[in-house]
């Protein structure tokens, strides 16, 4: 599977009916396996400052890993996420874009059928009755200056599923980015210079496997090194408004302690159990209970060490893998050599 180039960006704002200020993402990019390659422009975040922060970083997150790369090849999430912060200073004035939003079975339908339970469920959920009755029927004409919260109620709390070029589509997006720029409406924070940046504590389980301290003080896995740190990026657009200027150190702080994660031990405690997985996943059943057939447990409700599923783990069986996907699994680590100091994000300076 290829990975998709960006090659240029555009941030459009606006006065919304309310007062507040919203924001309008554009990105041109193109599949690096597709041939010959055609960038395009489309619309990939929009919605308040809150709203577009999210997005900027979760699509940041994609870089960590390769997922998304700049012409030139792999490029870090700091500088994708620079480079949107740059043009957010000085958005281009966004007009007050018209569309019909109904629900449609082609591929371009401002929203696509199957999600219809689940968007006027959500509709109702947040108070737009009036919207609903007109999106039950033949479906509703929307600006985007006046409608805005009800346009965020369907793109922003769906935004896993709906993207907002089903609003604002691709060809629509290259005509409103004619405008003005306006620093007025831009976002120009300044930097917070005491901000420290926080790592949560974490484990090697081997070189590409980490597990990470969670909020209620327990280890869980978190998957691949790189995904790890996608996993930060993707989560610090709240962080990032709250001490702005601070995303570059904090992702190079925790990427760096990614890389020097001391590794656990043979000692460490793992508590399996498939308690909480849905009965519905059976993918995710099958591999607790391939844990439990290797070490000889008869249930898969149990508790063993690292050491015991290091020695049976093999090529063939993929043992280490398979925990790396494991997050019903609860860790208690013991270091290779003790006593190693960190700081834990959660609590005081900890010894493990």
């Amino acid at each position: 599977m290829g990975a998709t180039v960006t090659v240029g960006k555009k941030v459009a704002a606006f006065k919304s009916r309310n007062g507040k200020t919203g924001y309008v993402l554009f990105e041109q990019t193109y599949e690096k396996n597709c041939y010959p390659h055609h960038p395009h422009w489309s619309c990939v975040g929009l919605g308040y400052l809150e709203d577009v922060m999210a997005r900027i970083f979760a699509s940041g997150s994609s870089c960590e890993g390769g997922g998304l790369q700049g012409r030139g090849g792999c490029i870090k999430p700091e500088s994708y996420i620079g480079d949107w912060l740059s043009e957010m200073a000085t958005p281009l004035e966004m007009g007050n874009f018209r569309n019909k939003i109904a629900f449609g079975e082609n591929f371009y339908a401002t929203i696509p059928e199957s999600l219809r339970e689940r968007v006027l469920k959500g509709l109702e959920d947040e108070g737009f009755s009036e919207a609903v009755k007109a999106l039950s029927g033949d479906g509703i004409e929307v600006a985007l200056h006046d409608d805005i919260e009800l346009i965020r109620a369907i793109y922003v709390k769906h935004r896993n599923e709906l993207g907002p070029w089903r609003f604002i589509g691709r060809f629509d997006a290259v005509n409103q980015m004619e405008g003005f720029r306006s620093s007025d409406l831009g976002y120009t924070p300044g930097k917070d210079q005491t901000y420290k940046p926080q790592v949560p504590l974490m484990f090697a389980i081997d070189n590409e496997a980490l597990i990470l301290e969670q909020p209620n003080g327990t280890f869980r896995t978190s998957g691949a090194a790189y995904s790890c740190t996608a996993t930060f990026v993707e989560g610090y657009g709240l962080t990032e408004l709250a001490h702005p200027g601070t995303f570059r150190k904090s992702i190079k702080t925790f990427r760096d302690a990614v890389k020097t994660a001391p590794m656990a031990s043979d000692e460490t405690r793992i508590v399996v159990s498939v308690a909480g997985l849905p009965a519905d996943q059976q993918y995710r059943r099958d591999r607790v209970q391939t844990l439990a057939d290797h070490l000889g447990q008869k249930s898969t409700e149990f508790e063993t060490s690292l050491g015991d599923v290091r020695r049976v783990a093999n090529d063939d069986n993929h043992l280490i893998y398979h925990l790396m996907h494991m997050e019903t699994l609860v860790w208690k680590p013991k270091l290779v050599s003790e006593p190693i100091q960190q700081e834990s994000l959660f609590g005081e300076t900890a010894f493990a």
